[in-house]
């Protein structure tokens, strides 16, 4: 019985993802409500809040298998293998995702993205220093990769999926090292406030 519990559960919130990401692209992040999604996933509103708190974590949960792949790029010494596929999926459906990469779905991408990156980085670093700390550096190098991707969706200049994807890997990655590599080179006072 857990085992079918377990199921509709999962067709439930995968129902109410749908029904989000359908009313996004149709008519804009801002003008989605809750009533409006569970109206479309056919639910009760009890039930989207058993899934999610509100339009802020549904967005999340809808983008993290996206954002989870950028992530990756700061522990992975190749490009993760999902890496072209994502940016293809993102190329594909630019003008849709726009919807999500501008104004406060913008804003909110960024914070989920950057706590991914700082999981990463606070287990790549250990018990060891970094420059800054894994929270700030997060921040950073999430701006820089959604910065990157925005660029390219929006055409500002042409490249292929592929050459994205390896340019996108090797510049987080070496961000990445930097901020360890130069955590060593910090005088000790100066550490020592930044913890």
């Amino acid at each position: 019985m857990r085992d079918l519990d377990d199921r509709r559960v999962a067709r439930t919130r995968q129902a109410l993802l749908i029904a989000f990401r359908e009313l996004v692209f149709a008519n804009g992040y801002e003008n989605v409500t809750v009533l409006e999604i569970v109206a479309r996933a056919n639910v009760g509103r009890s039930t989207f809040y058993e899934h999610f708190t509100g339009k802020d974590e549904i967005l999340r949960a809808s983008m993290s298998p996206f954002l989870g792949v950028f992530a990756a790029c700061v522990l992975a010494e190749a490009p993760p293998e999902p890496l072209v596929p994502v940016l293809d999926h993102l190329w594909s459906n630019r003008r849709l995702t726009d919807a999500i990469f501008t104004g406060p779905p913008r804003a909110i991408l960024a914070r989920a993205l950057a706590q991914m990156i700082e999981a990463g980085l606070e287990e790549m670093a250990g018990q060891g220093r970094m420059a800054i700390p894994p929270r700030l550096a997060g921040i950073q190098l999430a701006e820089a990769q959604l910065a990157l991707v925005e660029a390219w969706m929006r055409g500002k200049a042409h490249c292929a999926p592929v050459k994205l994807a390896a340019a996108f890997h090797a510049t987080t990655r070496a961000a990445t090292l930097v901020l360890l590599a130069h955590a060593d080179a910090l005088p000790q006072a100066e550490s020592r406030n930044a913890a």
